[in-house]
């Protein structure tokens, strides 16, 4: 992060500590939540979503647009970046999100891992998504057939734990999807349950969430088909 535009400064992240984001800290540390100028900052969340919308309907067509260019475009953001949108989406290897929702390089702030779940590092990445550089929408993106999901829901109905270090993944999602499993309902209900429940956490953060209750910052879930290359809205 330290090449961004709107970077902490060495002494700004030294301040800030771990764990230490929140609005006030974030300001001492030496930038606001209304700081990020560059494009990405001025997209609503209502727009941002319907330029993901109208990116993933030319993926599932096949007619993608934004494969032109990449040099050009990789060295006008050497000086910073302004995406408009961070997603949370697993690591699965069928489910890229640049393809997916057909942008650009520096369009997409992403974190992946195995399952989608939001532990500290994950909100501390949304939060830096969020302030300073802009991204006004966040989306959890879940997809059909998640392993990670498959395994802990396996885990949950045999009473176990996954082994280390995969039992960090179980703990980060099972809360979410264990109502599900009590009720005998598919890994894929699981799936849409985990994706809706780690949306709720970020709630939680106290950068995202102030934002969020005022509608400055939109958190949707989302799950992404497989077959088809389809995301649907979860509401």
């Amino acid at each position: 992060m330290s090449s961004d535009r709107h970077s902490l400064s060495r002494a700004g992240l030294i301040r800030l500590g771990a764990g230490a984001f929140s609005l006030a800290a974030l300001a001492a540390a030496g930038y606001r939540a209304d700081a990020a100028t560059g494009a990405g900052a001025g997209v609503a969340p209502a727009d941002a979503l319907a330029r993901l919308e109208a990116g993933n309907a030319r993926y599932v067509s096949g007619a993608l647009k934004n494969s032109q260019g990449l040099v050009e475009r990789r060295l006008a953001l050497t000086g910073g970046q302004a995406p408009y949108v961070s997603i949370l989406s697993c690591s699965d290897s069928r489910v890229p999100p640049e393809l997916v929702f057909d942008e650009h390089v520096g369009e997409l702030f992403i974190f992946r891992n195995a399952g989608n779940f939001v532990d500290p590092a994950v909100l501390g990445t949304l939060e830096y998504g969020y302030a300073p550089l802009g991204a006004k929408l966040i989306m959890v993106l879940g997809h059909e057939g998640c392993g990670a999901v498959s395994a802990t829901y396996d885990a949950l109905k045999e009473g176990r734990m996954l082994p280390p270090n995969l039992d960090a993944i179980q703990k980060g999602i099972q809360d979410g999807i264990r109502s599900v499993v009590t009720a005998g309902e598919s890994k894929n209900a699981a799936v849409v349950a985990n994706a809706r429940a780690q949306a709720a956490k970020l709630k939680t953060s106290p950068v995202l969430g102030p934002a969020i209750a005022s509608g400055a910052c939109k958190v949707v879930a989302a799950e992404y088909h497989l077959g088809t290359g389809k995301v649907t809205l979860l509401g």
